[in-house]
């Protein structure tokens, strides 16, 4: 059995506890997948524990990978927990076409 905290060759496996107690690890995880990979694609668990950092955490690794011509996404798009989340914070009814995107993986019809 790999170790989930692991840098995969399809993508980072991030661990079951995405919140402000575990978000330095989140952050190592992060800057080491950009180092390695490319794509940065996230694999983050259906029933992972997941805070406002967490949210943070990837919204300035977006801005990261873009201000630098990174790909980076999430390898499915947010569900359970991470979507739930998302929705807690205001981030679904703010959502950009880009954001749309990048969290739900849905692009706009024209």
């Amino acid at each position: 059995m790999s170790d989930p905290q692991t840098i995969q060759p399809h993508g980072t496996v991030l661990p079951p506890s995405l919140s402000i107690r575990n978000a330095t690890t989140v952050r190592d995880l992060l800057q080491a997948a950009f180092e390695s990979t490319d794509p940065v694609m996230l694999s983050v668990p259906d029933d992972a524990d997941i805070d406002l950092s967490f949210l943070q955490l990837v919204e300035a690794a977006r801005r990261h990978a873009e201000l630098n011509g990174r790909a980076f996404g999430l390898q499915k798009p947010a569900m359970g927990n991470l979507l739930s989340t998302l929705e807690r914070a205001g981030f679904i009814t703010a959502m950009t076409p880009r954001d749309r995107e990048f969290w739900l993986h849905r692009k706009e019809q024209q």
